[in-house]
């Protein structure tokens, strides 16, 4: 059947009817806002008139309960009748106020200050015959209240509070029929305007009526395009979901029904979680799943498990994305069977095993039996053959060099390089490397002089892994250095970690290939034809072994000629340093809870407090609170840019003249936009996910950098909470380092002398006024200390002690006054 054409109104129509609406719904908006305005002003004024009124009566209520009460103490002398005395006058002055401030209107001013005086004479004539009660007896006082000056001054309030008002009601009924005028007026106007209103909606109504048959058109080709959009969902071999906000599974296509097994009634309502796990963990679906301001953190997801509906796993691929409904954000989930990719990879790593065996197997024959060629096993070679078998062993030792790298490259990108770490001492590392390479290095008649520390540079390492890091660089030292020079490699202690560094004289780093040296396959111009070339992997593989342990690699050119190319290895961790850690703090800002639990728990591993900012608005309040030594900051927060979480500090209790030490963990590449903010002082940018040695080495490095000139204070206190809340209380004031005990102060006193102890004389191994002896400097000079107690203090003690506070009476801002004032008067004195 023929589709009828649809008759359409014409421009001219549509643009009368468009402009006509909104002349007069334009003109009612302005009338009716005027109207809105005034009626707001009476409604306000009203409620005014009757919070003044009521405070009226309020004040003359309460001066007659003094009153009541001061006449039923004069009569009995119980003084527990002077209660609704002593509550009313306590309460009248706030009364008055409030009287004075509700007043809504400028007449009447003039009597309410009257009246206040007038109370105040009443109060004061009241509180003399209570005096006289007290000292003179019920007699004296009965005879001055039948002289009648109170009554007298009752009544005068009375009368004035009469007035006040109705005065008051007067004022209010005229303002109540004002506004019920106005209202009356509003309603009409409004009917009149719902009338027209009406007629225009019939007239559009109408007009818009015609174009039924084109919207049915519209819906037809709706129809057919969802038809097509039904048989792609349909017809695909990917599994595709729809998952609901509560992490419900809504629609299924074919495919899944397939892949798992399941009908698709038997999986509608039921959560994802009984297919696949995307969201593990507590707290809402979109949470869970990394949904942040429209988007996914992690929209592809591999290897994860499938649970099929026979009791079978399955590997999948999955790729989410963000489909926005009216009824919440919906997850559309495409999932794809991962037993093929797997297949690749594992004949991939099956060829690399196998070509592993199969050509080192050999190529160890074949470098052995050139060795021992060249060596004279079989009898002395002519100089020609002799050249020959050296030029084949070189390279031999090249394709050596090439398979190991491209394997310990392969295991460092899936995760598989494993890595056997242990305490050692770096010297050792650094004499094999040496001793490794002096046979390349005598072919250049080159001297490896070594540089190492007197006492054992302790560390927590994979020994191998660090030997194949300083053989690397001491290869390239070899290869780009001239014939009969020297290389130096040292081992430096730096407070916090030790540095290996090895230096050549060789013609140093080219500006060009630097930014890439670091790069897989990068590789520099070769010095020497006859040098053996390198794979390009050595230095990649050697920043991630370096990484792994938690240090930095570097290089840099030597001033005249040269390159010195070094890296680091962190402290071998002490527990007793978790005491020490006490004393920072750090703020964790990130917007995934599990990753900010993940980070925190990290720190607490060490000892050290952190607290938790998933934006930028809370990591402002908690700057406002404490002052933090380190910040740990996502660049990505839940309510703006991470570097505004530097900008808001900025303007806290952080903010000084210092650079703030901050530690970027981001999913990013390293940006300029945070370190061009004056007060941040970027230790280092950890890209997700990251390894806990180098967070935490990094955390160390920035609180060497900070610079603390704080006082150190020793609190001694049995209780948890007092040396919890002093902490607190010390923040921006001084560093705290707490005991619960005799016995553990006195550890503390060897290790971290104080510049102040805060003492309690209650504790579990005995008196704490035993401890006075100890508590003196290197010097031998008697410490600051206050005795904060619940304890009586006997002269003794407190002839040995710069101040006394008693728990019950003095609060713990006093006791923070208490050492501030003492701290200062010491440096004044210095």
């Amino acid at each position: 059947m023929r589709r009828r054409r649809q008759i359409r109104p014409s421009w001219l129509q549509i643009f009368a009817l468009a402009a006509l609406g909104p002349m007069i719904l334009a003109m009612m908006a302005v009338w009716l806002g005027g109207e809105y305005g005034r009626a707001e002003d009476g409604r306000i004024l009203t409620r005014q008139s009757y919070e003044h009124r009521r405070d009226i009566e309020q004040l003359f209520s309460l001066v007659q309960d003094a009153e009541t009460g001061q006449r039923g103490y004069i009569i009995s002398g119980n003084r527990s009748f002077l209660k609704p005395y002593e509550d009313a006058r306590a309460r009248l002055p706030g009364v008055v106020a409030r009287m004075e401030r509700s007043n809504p209107h400028s007449e009447g001013r003039a009597e309410e200050r009257q009246l206040a005086a007038l109370i105040q004479v009443k109060l004061a004539e009241m509180q003399e015959v209570i005096e006289l009660r007290d000292r003179q007896g019920f007699t004296i006082a009965r005879d001055r209240l039948s002289e009648g000056a109170g009554k007298r001054l009752m009544d005068d309030i009375r009368t004035r509070v009469a007035k006040l008002i109705a005065d008051e009601s007067r004022l209010l009924e005229a303002n109540v029929r004002k506004n019920a005028e106005r209202t009356s007026a509003t309603q009409q106007l409004i009917w009149l305007a719902i009338a027209i209103i009406a007629a225009i909606v019939a007239i559009a109504g109408y007009m818009f009526g015609q174009n039924r048959r084109l919207r049915n058109e519209l819906a037809l080709d709706a129809a057919d395009a969802a038809a097509r959009q039904h048989a792609i969902f349909n017809s695909v071999s990917d599994a595709i979901i729809l998952i609901n906000p509560s992490g419900s599974i809504e629609t299924i296509n074919p495919a899944a029904e397939t892949i798992f097994g399941y009908r698709t009634e038997n999986l509608l309502r039921r959560d994802i979680s009984t297919l696949v796990e995307l969201a593990p963990g507590e707290g809402s679906f979109l949470d869970r799943v990394g949904y942040r301001e429209g988007t996914l953190d992690h929209p592809a997801r591999m290897d994860l498990v499938g649970h099929c509906a026979n009791g079978n796993t399955i590997a999948l691929d999955v790729v989410l994305s963000v489909m926005p409904l009216p009824d919440g954000v919906h997850i559309v989930a495409a999932l794809r069977d991962a037993s093929a990719r797997k297949q690749v990879e594992r004949l991939k790593d099956e060829f690399i095993s196998t070509v592993s065996h199969e050509l080192r197997t050999p190529l160890t024959s074949v470098l052995g039996s050139l060795s021992l060629l060249r060596g004279g096993a079989a009898g002395d070679l002519p100089p020609p053959a002799q050249r020959l078998a050296e030029i084949a062993e070189n390279n031999c030792q090249r394709l050596i060099r090439l398979i190991n790298d491209i394997l310990d490259i392969d295991q460092l990108r899936t995760g598989k390089l494993a890595f056997d770490q242990v305490t050692i001492d770096l010297r050792d590392v650094a004499i094999r490397a040496t001793q490794a390479m002096n046979g390349l290095a005598d072919r250049k008649q080159i001297d490896i002089a070594q540089h190492l520390t007197d006492a054992p540079a302790m560390v927590h390492a994979d020994v191998e892994r660090l030997i194949q890091v300083t053989t690397n660089l001491l290869s390239n030292a070899i290869k780009y250095s001239p014939d009969g020079s020297t290389i130096d490699i040292e081992i430096v202690d730096e407070t916090d970690r030790y540095v290996v560094r090895i230096t050549d004289k060789g013609p140093g780093i080219a500006p060009e290939f630097a930014p890439h040296i670091f790069g897989r396959f990068a590789q520099g111009a070769q010095p020497e034809a006859k040098m053996i070339a390198g794979t390009g992997l050595g230095l990649a593989i050697s920043r991630e072994i370096v990484h792994t342990h938690g240090g930095e690699i570097w290089f840099e050119n030597v001033e005249g000629a040269g390159a010195c190319f070094g890296f680091s290895v962190p402290y071998l961790a002490n527990p007793a340093d978790r005491a020490r850690n006490r004393f920072y703090r750090i703020l964790v800002c990130e917007d995934d809870a599990d990753v900010g639990e993940t980070v925190r728990t990290m720190l607490a591993s060490k000892g050290y407090d952190s607290d938790l900012a998933p934006s930028v608005q809370e990591a402002a309040s908690l700057a406002r609170n404490y002052r933090y030594d380190v910040i740990l900051l996502d660049m990505t927060l839940s309510d703006s840019d991470g570097a505004d979480v530097l900008r808001a500090l900025h303007t806290g209790p952080n903010d000084g003249t210092r650079r703030q030490p901050v530690i970027v963990i981001s999913g990013a590449p390293p940006s300029r936009e945070v370190e061009d903010i004056p007060s941040a002082e970027i230790i280092d940018w950890l890209r997700k996910p990251f390894d806990t040695n180098r967070l935490i080495h990094a955390v160390e490095r920035a609180l060497d950098r900070a610079g603390r000139d704080l006082p150190l204070v020793l609190h001694v206190d049995d209780d948890g909470d007092t040396r919890e809340l002093f902490v607190r209380a010390m923040a921006g004031h001084g560093r705290v380092i707490t005991a619960h005990s005799i016995d553990e102060a006195t550890g503390l006193l060897e290790r971290y002398p104080p510049d102040l102890v805060v003492l309690d004389l209650g504790l579990p191994d005995g008196n704490g006024a035993s401890m006075l002896p100890k508590l003196v400097d290197g010097a031998g000079n008697s410490l600051p200390i206050v005795v904060y107690t619940a304890q009586d203090v006997d002269d003794r003690v407190r002839g040995n002690v710069d101040a006394v506070l008693v728990k019950s009476r003095r609060s713990l801002p006093d006791l923070v006054a208490a050492v501030n004032e003492i701290l200062e008067k010491r440096r004044e004195a210095a």
